[in-house]
């Protein structure tokens, strides 16, 4: 069973009509990797009895584990979301965590890439920001993939949280969620990607749909990738029997 745990909302700021950026301060160390996620407990119970609770990446670098940041979309009708959005400075929020097996491994070199659809950036993030995986910046691609140049977190803010080390920075606009020609648009970006050369690995998060694919392909072409290479936010694949 999973450990409650306590943090403090310090500050919030907003990121756009529908994105809220949440500044915590954590009771003791969280002991994560970035790349990893807490899940948040809005202590919301459903008419169905389930409990609402919802997964975030830590946005900030695992070099600091007591204060963190979080960016959180609102969905509409999204309960989680929602309370999220309403929470002040001064509350205390429940979490468990830190999940997840989205982080770098020890050890690891040659040139990688980091590609994120939609708010699987706040992963991308975290993952750039791991002490670890400092010494491969400067072999390092990071691609972000996303609906509209509006989406979710502006791309000053994004390019300002990036490590100034990363090699090389691709921030583009595709076919939205959903739309037919969104995962053959990804693909095609890959295919430039792998154009100029090989990969040592490849990390990918964000749409399931895309991840599925994109993790087809490069098992295609030999980069030594897995599930663990993975983190899907939405359009989860399904498991397999």
């Amino acid at each position: 069973m999973a450990i409650a745990r306590t943090a403090q909302v310090v500050g919030t700021e907003r990121m756009g009509p529908d994105t809220l950026l949440l500044d915590l301060l954590a009771t003791e160390p969280l002991g994560f990797v970035g790349g990893q996620y807490l899940i948040l407990d809005s202590r919301i119970v459903l008419p169905s009895g389930k409990a609402v609770k919802r997964a975030y990446s830590f946005l900030t670098s695992d070099a600091e584990q007591i204060r963190f940041q979080l960016a959180v979309k609102r969905v509409p009708d999204g309960p989680g979301s929602a309370f999220v959005h309403e929470l002040e400075a001064g509350t205390d929020i429940l979490f468990s965590g830190p999940w997840g097996k989205f982080f770098p491994r020890e050890g690891a070199s040659g040139r990688t890439l980091i590609l994120a659809t939609d708010t699987g950036i706040t992963a991308a993030l975290g993952f750039l920001h791991a002490t670890r995986f400092a010494p491969l910046l400067p072999q390092a691609l990071l691609i972000w993939l996303r609906g509209s140049s509006d989406y979710f977190l502006p791309d000053e803010f994004v390019r300002k949280h990036i490590p100034s080390d990363c090699r090389e920075v691709r921030i583009e606009v595709i076919p939205a969620i959903g739309h037919p020609e969104r995962v053959p648009h990804a693909r095609a970006i890959l295919r430039q990607v792998m154009s100029r050369g090989g990969l040592a690995q490849a990390f990918i998060a964000g749409d399931g749909a895309v991840n599925q694919a994109l993790l087809d392909d490069l098992v295609a072409v030999g980069v030594p990738v897995s599930k663990d290479n993975v983190e899907s936010f939405f359009n989860m694949p399904k498991k397999s029997a």
